[in-house]
């Protein structure tokens, strides 16, 4: 037979994100970025030019009213790198 499913503990963020905060913090890790609306904010490769930006490297930060923040984006060096600096603006709690 097949076991029941079980869910898992979750890692819990505790911080209130600021998209400025977070933009400052990646432009000095060299990642580009601009807002794009309110609680919007677009990241991408500092290596792209201007001329060619490709979407493919563009990751969007959004943050819900609700306080959660989502990522989303193609899963590439500027994807790891926002990730990394959103987790550095939080205290983690480990479940």
């Amino acid at each position: 037979g097949s076991r029941p499913p079980i869910k898992l503990p979750r890692s819990t963020m505790i911080g209130d994100l600021k998209l400025t905060a977070l933009k400052g913090r990646l432009s000095a890790k060299g990642v580009k970025t601009e807002f794009a609306g309110e609680g919007v904010l677009l990241c991408r490769s500092s290596k792209a030019d201007d001329d060619e930006l490709m979407m493919d490297s563009i990751v969007a930060v959004r943050k819900k009213a609700d306080g959660r923040v989502e990522l989303e984006g193609s899963v590439t060096e500027v994807y790891y790198t926002v990730r990394q600096t959103i987790r550095e603006l939080h205290a983690l709690v480990a479940a």
